[in-house]
């Protein structure tokens, strides 16, 4: 994925990020992130193109640092906003692409990324960054959303999810994440799914193109009707139309030599 295109994206998308208002379901998904990272008072956190830093709030009460990195000065502009307006003083941000991190070897004590995943075009090589600069004995959390373990059905979800978002580069399977993750030297402990049920307009919350929402959605409505499930379990409810993402969570470690 272009490094121009995914900042003009999450560029033109940052005010509608830092508007909008978390529900119930992603602050549990944010709490479930917490649980998994055990974090200590004296830990160092690395959140991962952490956005507007989302991750980067939650996490700060428990640890010592938060260092969020992101790619976007956008979304980092609006976070350092957030920062500035509720006085927290234990996280920094920086400007900076998640495949080539700023950091020396084993820097951090906890390493996060929430939802980002999919945005990378060669996802091995920032998995490899995030286990680099993870300290030994440190612990690696990732959460993304996944697709079907279906190739036919994988290509399809990730065509719509372009579709919606051209920063989009591709959702893996499950088991193509953890793969990944393994590949880059440390040992997952803890592997769960959740799924999330969304309506259409939920969904396309963030994306402030009018044309590109409408287009979308006569075609999601049209293999609804069909009875296509587009790895995203689509239908029509009382004429509202619905889909379904399966959120993955991972936790690995990093051992000592």
């Amino acid at each position: 994925m272009p490094k121009d295109l995914v900042q003009e994206e999450f560029d033109r998308q940052a005010e509608r990020w830092f508007r909008r208002e978390l529900s119930a379901h992603e602050r549990a998904l944010l709490a479930q992130i917490a649980q998994l990272a055990q974090i200590n008072p004296e830990d160092r956190v690395l959140d991962v193109a952490c956005g507007t830093g989302l991750v980067s709030f939650a996490l700060a009460p428990q640890a010592r640092e938060v260092v969020g990195i992101d790619i976007s000065p956008g979304m980092l502009a609006k976070a350092r906003e957030i920062r500035h307006r509720q006085g927290v003083r234990n996280v920094h941000f920086i400007l900076g692409e998640a495949a080539h991190m700023p950091f020396k070897d084993g820097e951090f004590d906890v390493v996060v990324c929430r939802l980002a995943i999919h945005h990378f075009s060669q996802p091995e090589r920032e998995i490899r960054e995030m286990a680099r600069v993870l300290k030994a004995g440190g612990r690696l959390v990732i959460s993304d959303t996944i697709s079907s373990e279906d190739e036919r059905e994988a290509r399809l979800h990730n065509a719509i999810e372009r579709l919606r978002d051209p920063s989009h580069a591709r959702m893996l399977s499950q088991s193509e994440l953890s793969k990944l993750i393994e590949s880059a030297g440390v040992r997952i402990s803890d592997v769960y799914t959740q799924t999330r049920d969304r309506t259409y307009d939920d969904w396309m919350d963030v994306i402030s193109d009018p044309i590109r929402t409408e287009n979308l959605k006569v075609v999601l409505e049209g293999l609804a009707r069909a009875g296509v499930s587009a790895g995203l379990k689509l239908r029509l409810e009382n004429n509202q139309l619905w889909l379904t993402h399966t959120i993955a969570f991972v936790k690995a470690l990093k051992d000592h030599s």
